[in-house]
């Protein structure tokens, strides 16, 4: 994983996924919308749950996934080659400017590399601003299996909204990650405590982490203060 080349304003970052497929992201680096920029939570997360997805037995082909707030698509890319029929969710802004070409791009380079026989993978690129917006169908398609974000929540004024959202894309069965850096203390804990009401909310352990992450991750960015919570609704 590095910084390839730069044309512009734009960077590109290469991300090698689990069958030896380099994920060729384009990133912004001079824009004033933090969503055309790859953060060091999506680089962790990515990593994180493409271990967790291959170590697991349960059959991906007919599991859905959203992301929210994709920004340049890495996480979500990553879930959907693994299998997980994907949608990733932006602002319209980013949507347009990044989004949907990194996810077009590689979505075919992923497909090309399919074995024979083998079914395409599927992602799909919505505008999604949940702050102000009801999930409803056929736009969008809950309970989704899998639902998950990096770095969405940065201010206090943006829980309520996120949580809100979570719970009506999810359902007692579905399992929510949520990656984040801890800049600021109260609104990660005040993050915690509010999804605490409505679901079973678990540290992934740093040590557990730290592990899984230190083996393809350059130094750099292992000692980087990640955290990924992993969510599940309360049976009510």
């Amino acid at each position: 994983m590095k910084i390839k080349e730069q044309v512009n304003s734009q960077k590109i970052y290469e991300f090698k996924i689990t069958n030896g497929t380099i994920l060729s992201i384009k990133q912004q680096n001079d824009s004033l919308n933090h969503g055309t920029t790859i953060w060091d939570s999506s680089i962790i997360t990515a990593r994180y749950m493409q271990h967790l997805l291959r170590s697991s037995n349960d059959s991906l082909n007919d599991k859905k996934c959203i992301e929210l707030g994709s920004g340049c698509g890495l996480l979500g890319l990553v879930m959907c080659s693994m299998g997980l029929q994907t949608t990733l969710t932006d602002l319209e802004y980013v949507v347009i400017n990044i989004l949907r070409d990194n996810v077009k791009y590689n979505l075919c380079i992923l497909n090309q590399q399919r074995k024979e026989n083998s079914c395409l993978l599927n992602a799909q690129v919505k505008v999604l601003d949940w702050t102000i917006t009801q999930l409803q169908p056929p736009e969008f398609t809950p309970p989704y299996d899998y639902i998950v974000a990096t770095d969405c929540i940065y201010s206090l004024d943006l829980i309520h909204h996120f949580v809100r959202c979570i719970n009506e894309l999810a359902n007692e069965k579905s399992i929510i990650f949520c990656g984040l850096e801890r800049r600021d203390p109260l609104v990660t804990e005040t993050f915690v405590n509010a999804c605490k009401n409505g679901f079973n909310v678990v540290k992934i352990p740093e040590k557990r982490l730290r592990k899984i992450i230190s083996k393809d991750l350059d130094n750099d960015i292992s000692n980087v203060n990640v955290e990924i919570y992993r969510l599940k609704k309360k049976n009510h």
